[in-house]
């Protein structure tokens, strides 16, 4: 965990595979709390409201070319992490209903994600459309698709890590 800031384009690619999926295209419902007007739109107190998660991270005045999965949009011209880019989201919902396990949720998933990519190879099945197409529904599915995983030629990092926790 202590490498994440070192490795800005895991992070990278970790951001950018939550906004072009979206997961979970819409919200938990959340309930206004008093008489709103939004835009012009008058909303009812006690109205039940669904944010679409979906349609913010793939709003183009936000994410030019959303369609395309490009990780180097969340980095800076340093190659740094954009943090204030990263925290455009939208994927653990907003405001005080906003996930509790957020945090932990990216920790995992960096550890995860760099312990794979350290530890295997990847490659896709020559044979299959390389395109990411999804089924759309309560959630967002990736379409079936194949590919190979194999071990690198060395362990000794995952050895030693679990030697440690011995």
């Amino acid at each position: 965990a202590e490498d994440q800031p070192h490795l800005p384009s895991v992070m990278a690619f970790l951001y950018e595979s939550m906004r072009f999926s979206s997961f979970v295209p819409v919200t938990i419902p959340h309930s206004t709390t008093a008489d709103t007007i939004l835009m012009g739109y008058h909303i009812p107190k006690d109205t039940v409201v669904f944010i679409n998660q979906w349609s913010v991270n793939h709003d183009p005045v936000k994410w030019p070319a959303p369609e395309v999965f490009n990780p180097a949009r969340f980095l800076d011209e340093n190659g740094f992490l954009n943090k204030d880019l990263a925290s455009s989201v939208l994927i653990f919902s907003v405001g005080k209903r906003r996930c509790i396990g957020e945090e932990l949720s990216k920790v995992q998933l960096f550890l995860f994600t760099a312990v794979l990519v350290h530890q295997c190879n990847f490659s896709a099945n020559p044979k299959e459309d390389s395109k990411m197409d999804f089924t759309y529904g309560l959630t967002v599915k990736p379409k079936p698709f194949t590919l190979s995983v194999t071990l690198r030629d060395s362990m000794d990092l995952l050895d030693n890590a679990v030697q440690g926790l011995q």
